[in-house]
């Protein structure tokens, strides 16, 4: 069991070294278990995502050896490339090595790194893929994905790998590098630990459960998986919660409004609650109420046609509510009917959170 980034690197290294002797196949499975200890450091916060490029660019400079480019120039006065041998069942554990890799430059911190370098990984990739294929002989896709998925197309792996994600970007880059314009597909590595889905490669990680989310099953803040983000309202009881449902879903079909609505749209619905609202550029970002004449609210905001805007005039719609309700105002109730307005599936995620509990 490999404890350390640095631990992983040098079993790479030494079995590199050590191909001559050993040959290739002892060289892909203990590059593959190196890789595996890695992603599970990485899991484990013992990799961090700011160390993952410079652990990535260590790897794919020391099998460069065992997976150089194509040769610019044919020249027949040096010595014939050497093709080593890889068994059948050893190409499932170098197409994981390639899983592994698309894996941590997923996760990792790569802003820093230049497009020149981010080529340089893409073509290695493809480069490892064409060395699998010479050496175990394969001459079609179908082959390498039938030899690929004798042990199915995920992995389990403190969290689920897709192979088909691998592969389907494996043979992008490789018609890529043909013809120069095939795009490469926009699906992760790693399937998304609520909704399991693996369309968009943007994945971010939970600071609470520590899980990795699509795009879509974050909360608001990047910082929490959409379920750790409801957690919040769970000292709402279910009943209210319920009500508050309703009542939102039966204003928006009054209204016709969305996240999306115009502002026009919203100062309309407002006035019928008997909010007044002026658009003034001096005004907060998150608007501000005032009282108003003959008993009604002015609400003033800036006219923007932005996720902020809206937030702060459906808040607006929300306070509205509850006082023509005559319920007070509560902070956490005022957010909830927010949330639900915006679209967010909080009674889901409650729901999925206690069941998983």
């Amino acid at each position: 069991m490999l404890e350390t980034p640095a631990n992983a690197k040098t079993q790479i290294r030494e079995a590199v070294a050590a191909v001559g002797a050993k040959g290739l196949d002892a060289t892909v499975v203990a590059v593959e278990d190196a890789l595996v200890q890695a992603w599970l450091m990485q899991r484990r916060g013992v990799l961090g995502a700011r160390d993952v490029p410079d652990f990535v660019d260590a790897v794919v400079s020391a099998l460069k050896k065992i997976a150089p480019p194509p040769p610019k120039k044919v020249k027949f006065s040096e010595p014939l490339r050497k093709i080593l041998p890889l068994a059948e069942e050893n190409v499932r554990p170098a197409a994981d090595v390639a899983l592994l890799l698309l894996a941590l430059q997923q996760v990792g911190d790569f802003t820093e790194v230049t497009d020149k370098k981010r080529k340089d990984y893409e073509l290695f990739l493809d480069d490892w893929r064409r060395m699998t294929w010479e050496s175990a002989k394969i001459t079609d896709w179908s082959k390498f994905r039938e030899l690929v998925f004798k042990d199915g197309k995920e992995r389990a792996l403190e969290g689920r790998l897709s192979r088909d994600s691998a592969i389907a970007v494996l043979e992008a880059t490789h018609k890529r590098r043909t013809d120069n314009i095939s795009p490469i597909p926009d699906v992760s590595m790693l399937a998304c630990a609520r909704c399991g889905g693996l369309r968009g490669r943007d994945r971010v990680l939970c600071g609470t459960c520590k899980g990795t989310f699509c795009t879509k099953c974050l909360g608001p803040t990047a910082d929490l998986c959409l379920a750790d983000y409801a957690a919040r309202y769970a000292p709402i009881d279910a009943e209210t919660r319920q009500k508050i449902a309703a009542d939102v879903r039966a204003m928006l079909k009054e209204f016709k409004l969305d996240a999306y609505t115009r502002n026009d749209s919203f100062a309309r619905a407002l006035k019928e609650r008997g909010v007044d609202v002026t658009f003034v550029d001096t005004a907060p970002i998150e608007g501000q109420e005032s009282e108003g004449a003959h008993g009604r609210v002015k609400f003033m905001i800036r006219d923007r046609e932005s996720p902020t805007t809206k937030r702060a005039l459906f808040g607006a719609l929300a306070r509205a509510h509850f006082r023509n309700a005559g319920v007070e105002t509560d902070p956490l109730r005022t957010d909830l009917f927010v949330e639900l307005c915006l679209g967010l599936p909080i009674e889901d995620a409650l729901r999925s959170s206690a069941v998983a509990k």
